[in-house]
């Protein structure tokens, strides 16, 4: 009985330590609208314009990012450029909202947060259904 509890008591531990871990670094991720909190955050969305959010390790450093989309074509098997969006930041922001973008066709979209080189900070996929 002892050694059951022993498990438990350790898959615990790890499971907590890797929660630590994956909020050490940059997210990205969905929600259907930001008022000073997240409405309805999922990565499965109806077509429409929706809220991509951005939680950050460190701040972003840049004022003028942009948010790419590319859309999966199953007929080539690859996800090809599909749309972007470019946004005005703060240097010092580590939590950012980016609202409006539009997902206006269904498909599995893969969603890239960029520098003004357009270099990758992070990214995400949602299914549009």
């Amino acid at each position: 009985m002892k050694k059951i509890f022993y498990f438990f008591l350790f898959l615990v531990l790890v499971g907590s330590y890797s929660q630590l871990q994956a909020q050490s670094c940059d997210i990205l991720y969905f929600c259907v609208s930001y008022d000073g909190k997240e409405v309805d955050c999922s990565d499965r969305f109806y077509a429409g314009k929706l809220t991509v959010m951005a939680r950050l390790a460190k701040e972003i450093y840049y004022t003028k990012v942009t948010v790419q989309l590319d859309k999966y074509n199953p007929r080539e098997g690859k996800f090809e450029y599909y749309k972007e969006y470019p946004f005005d930041t703060e240097s010092d922001m580590t939590y950012i909202y980016f609202p409006g973008v539009e997902f206006s066709d269904k498909g599995f979209y893969r969603v890239f947060l960029l520098d003004p080189n357009k270099n990758t900070i992070t990214s995400a996929l949602v299914e549009i259904i």
